[in-house]
């Protein structure tokens, strides 16, 4: 009894001394967070346990509401790790261009489970990442892709014509494969049936699982202790589809290279091939992993949101189809897509960025300070995870007036009055690398669409339902029927 006495003591005396030796060594972390606002009732163990038991439609609407609206940020604890939460758009736009506010927080981007891509590389890796595979998304590259958007997406809406008339389906089931057909022969040399292929259903199931396994990767948890687990098997196949896609890819590419096949115009898979870059087979294969699922994500679920949209609010889609209509009208029968004639369909445009604004893909982003930095009069301590919530920036009344909330493009007729509240691609040196070819893919397909049918959707705006896996998703499904002109 003595004994197991003393190891108890011993223990609360280590624990003791651990927090206060702790608290001493990060005193100035704790000086600069009691300035900061925030809620110290979700201090230290109250947020974390609170985040792991929190059902994931519930993630957006819990920054949502401990955010402030009176104050530009809002202070919480995740265990010891210091947040910041923040839905203002100046300091956002700072965040972004900040080169203290850089690298992205491994605390919550583990649960990407890769490592060497753009998307959780830090500091000069990124930078070289970035500077290499810029040449894949050049002005001179982007001329080059409305065929191959205009392409695809015909043999996409081709296949549409097995639903047409038939009652509600699933978009993601058709503008899956369209987004995976264009990235795979634009920037990856190679070419499959992706419907329904493993490759898709691999992408179609990877946000879920990275979400999932977030939370033991926070803790520490690694993948080889869970690997007997129902996630563990999920994640084994997921990967394993991967690296059967990924070597195919490889291979192709490799026996074209050897046979001097590369063009003028490199494109991503070739980049990263060629052995004057310098990357490893594991920076290879997350870089492709990264790339393709930024391509699927981005152009799957906007252009399936779209349409969702469109057949809730007929009266936008009567008028985004006027809108094609007249431009074609005036044009020769066998127009070709270029980037210049894309620009002539300001109204899409304008569609395309109100669903964005309303429903940001990626409604989440976070970034760590790499030193002491002040930010609109906050000295923000270094090592602090900055959690900027671009959803519900993007619905804040004050930049977007009282219809905040509401899908209406025309808000967007004449610009934006405050354009750093708008960032679903983020901002600064690090934005979405593909930006411009998601929105010329989403353009074309839209635009082939709706030269060949209408759509409705029973479902109502109010009623819609979302998630957060690693992207915003509709618990409610993408479910339309299309009928045609």
């Amino acid at each position: 009894m003595f004994d197991l006495l003393s190891l108890s003591i011993f223990c609360i005396v280590s624990l003791a001394a651990y927090y206060v030796v702790y608290r001493y060594r990060n005193r100035r972390l704790y000086e600069l967070a009691g300035r900061l606002p925030g809620h110290e009732k979700y201090s230290i163990f109250g947020s974390f346990w609170l985040m792991l038991s929190m059902p994931r439609q519930d993630y957006v609407p819990c920054v949502m509401d401990l955010i402030k609206d009176e104050q530009q940020v809002t202070k919480v604890w995740l265990f010891n790790k210091l947040m910041i939460l923040t839905k203002d758009a100046d300091f956002i736009n700072k965040v972004f261009n900040m080169h203290q506010t850089y690298n992205k927080p491994d605390l919550f981007y583990k649960g990407f489970m890769t490592t060497k891509g753009l998307i959780t590389l830090a500091g000069s890796e990124h930078k070289r990442h970035r500077k290499v595979l810029n040449k894949a998304f050049t002005s001179k590259m982007m001329q080059r892709l409305p065929d191959i958007f205009d392409d695809k997406s015909k043999k996409i809406i081709k296949n549409l014509c097995q639903v047409e008339n038939c009652g509600e389906f699933e978009l993601l089931e058709f503008i899956g494969p369209y987004s995976l057909e264009t990235f795979g022969k634009s920037n990856l040399n190679y070419e499959i049936q992706y419907h329904k292929s493993d490759i898709f259903h691999a992408y179609d199931n990877y946000s879920s699982v990275a979400v999932d396994y977030l939370a033991y990767s926070m803790m520490g948890v690694s993948q080889s202790l869970i690997s007997f687990t129902k996630l563990g098997q999920r994640i084994k196949d997921t990967f394993q589809k991967f690296d059967a896609y990924f070597d195919n890819v490889i291979k192709v590419n490799s026996q074209n290279n050897n046979n001097n096949n590369i063009g003028t115009d490199p494109t991503a898979i070739d980049i990263l091939l060629d052995p004057n870059n310098g990357f490893t087979e594991e920076e290879i294969k997350d870089e492709l992993i990264m790339m393709l699922l930024g391509a699927f994500e981005t152009s799957t679920r906007i252009i399936s949101m779209t349409l969702m949209m469109l057949g809730m609010h007929q009266d936008v889609q009567h008028k985004l189809i006027k809108e094609i209509n007249d431009v074609y009208s005036t044009e020769e029968k066998d127009v070709k897509f270029t980037t210049d004639f894309l620009q002539k369909f300001p109204y899409l445009e304008m569609v395309l960025k109100e669903t964005m604004r309303l429903f940001a893909v990626v409604p989440l982003v976070a970034r760590e300070t790499s030193e002491d930095v002040d930010i609109n009069g906050y000295t923000i301590p270094k090592n602090t995870t900055i959690l900027m919530s671009i959803y519900a920036m993007q619905r804040d009344e004050k930049y977007w007036g009282c219809d905040a909330h509401l899908f209406r493009p025309e808000r967007l007729e004449n610009g934006m009055e405050y354009p750093h509240a708008w960032a679903p691609f983020t901002g600064g040196s690090r934005i979405c690398i593909g930006y411009r070819y998601a929105m010329l893919a989403m353009k074309v397909f839209l635009i082939n669409f709706f030269r060949t049918y209408t759509v409705d959707c029973s479902q109502k705006f109010e009623d819609i339902k979302s998630e957060m896996t690693m992207t915003l998703n509709f618990l409610t499904g993408y479910k339309v029927s299309i009928h045609r002109k």
